[in-house]
């Protein structure tokens, strides 16, 4: 098999294991909360502190490559995502779980930062298409099978072994790297690295998930205080306004400004960013549903939550080849529409929703609609962001989708999981709140849809876009 071939298969090999670690620990939380002794608010931050670390993480990583090299930054990320697995395999405690995710975060935005760039590099123009289309798919699989595979592991080796596993795939893909992938050529960017914008992008982006869901505090025992919403707006819109002045001052910026003067290419972000926010809350609500009303085993739960992704495999090449076609407005509208529409179902909108009384085919097809949406929107959006990005530009444009595509994980996740507790102890009905956090995760859904209905429409069936669509 030709040397690139096995570039693809190394990078999606880092890319699946990162981008399946951001939703396989959602079928255990249910298990870690009667293990480590805590509650769903508690527990709720194995996930988020993986996706926000990788967030923060995605730009600095990405220009660190720049400067010193993607092959050496992509095999640094495969043993520190190894190193983070197995600690979280070994955690006694919800502390050390935590510190064990964060470390497995770093690595993760090591991986995903790199990815699209060395198969780029590794690939002619005219094979980058189908060779960055498959790594699409694979971070496709990748953020929903991991329900369907955490359970399967959890039921036949328990909760440790989501992370265990991880291993020998991790050390495999490290030696995969030092084999295959191709040294970067000489010439480095010579600017000194962006260390205030880097800083003040990780800051920045704990403001705002804080904004979502601010912390509560405690002085001296006291009783606990939540930080004031109004509060950390100020302080996002105050820091926000200085990273802008930085980014638009320093010598080689962490992130080019002029990315989002245009049009498509923010509007489509949005979108994108819109409807993670909306599709995460079924990743992360519905095992708790099938275990815990439906009285699901683990390995159940998974299979049932199998339908967003085979779905996905059925849908996505599909939309993916019309979007060259068609455009992607259509395809992208068509999506959110399908998507919100299945959200009101799952609230029960159209019917009784998720409750106790759901057969098991109402279930699969509720769960087949967002692995449609999901489907129809994500590879012709992705499109019509890389498409509208200057080729000088597409290593930035990259990093930032996938930045977007965390930080929409990392705020639907918070946002369900606040609505659901708040929810289910206002009224002591928990199918109640899994209604409410559905029907607000559809809202959200529609939002998507006015914002895929603002890029205007798209250029399409040019050969230049097929060869750089990253759909």
């Amino acid at each position: 098999m030709p040397q690139k071939w096995w570039v693809l298969a190394t990078v999606a090999c880092g890319t699946f294991m990162a981008t399946l670690d951001s939703s396989i620990v959602n079928i255990a939380l249910p298990t870690l909360t009667k293990v480590l002794g805590a509650d769903l608010y508690q527990v709720k931050w194995v996930v988020i502190v993986y996706l926000l670390v990788i967030t923060c993480f995605l730009l600095p990583f990405g220009r660190l490559s720049d400067q010193y090299g993607r092959k050496k930054i992509f095999s640094y990320g495969f043993l520190t995502f190894t190193l983070g697995s197995f600690l979280c395999g070994l955690a006694p405690a919800l502390d050390w779980l935590l510190l064990a995710r964060a470390i497995q975060g770093i690595g993760a935005s090591m991986l995903m930062a790199n990815g699209p760039a060395i198969i780029t590099a590794a690939f002619p123009a005219g094979e980058r298409g189908r060779a960055l289309g498959t790594l699409s798919m694979v971070v496709s699989a990748g953020l929903v099978s991991g329900p369907s595979i955490g359970g399967l592991l959890i039921t036949a080796f328990g909760w440790r072994s989501i992370f265990l596993v991880n291993l020998p795939i991790g050390i495999i893909g490290y030696l995969f790297v030092r084999r295959f992938v191709f040294w970067d050529r000489k010439t480095r960017v010579t600017a000194p690295f962006d260390w205030v914008g880097a800083v003040l992008q990780m800051v920045l982006l704990l403001g705002f998930i804080m904004l979502v869901d601010p912390p509560s505090i405690s002085i001296s025992g006291s009783n606990n205080y939540e930080v004031s919403r109004l509060f950390l707006l100020v302080v996002v819109a105050g820091l926000g306004a200085l990273f802008v002045k930085v980014e638009s001052e320093v010598q080689a910026p962490l992130l080019d400004l002029s990315l989002l003067r245009i049009r498509t290419f923010w509007t489509a972000n949005l979108a994108s960013f819109l409807t993670f926010v909306a599709y995460s809350s079924v990743s992360v609500l519905m095992p708790f549903f099938l275990e815990e009303i439906l009285h699901f085993m683990p390995a159940k739960a998974g299979l049932f939550m199998t339908a967003i992704p085979l779905t996905i495999f059925v849908v996505a090449p599909v939309s993916g080849h019309l979007s060259d076609r068609i455009g992607s407005r259509s395809l992208s509208l068509m999506g959110t529409l399908v998507g919100a529409l299945g959200l009101f179902f799952l609230a029960g909108a159209f019917g009784t929703g998720v409750s106790g009384q759901i057969s098991n085919i109402a279930i699969v097809l509720g769960l087949c609609t967002i692995g449609m949406a999901t489907g129809l929107f994500q590879s012709p959006n992705n499109n019509a962001i890389m498409s509208a990005v200057p080729t000088e530009k597409l290593g930035v444009g990259s990093a930032l989708l996938a930045t977007v595509r965390n930080l929409g994980l990392v705020t639907g996740t918070g946002i369900a999981t606040k609505l659901f507790a708040w929810r289910q102890q206002d009224s002591g009905d928990m199918v109640s709140a899994f209604h409410w956090a559905f029907f607000t995760a559809g809202v959200v859904a529609v939002g998507a849809m006015i914002a895929s209905f603002a890029k205007g429409r798209d250029r399409h069936g040019l050969e230049a876009q097929r060869k750089r669509s990253y759909s």
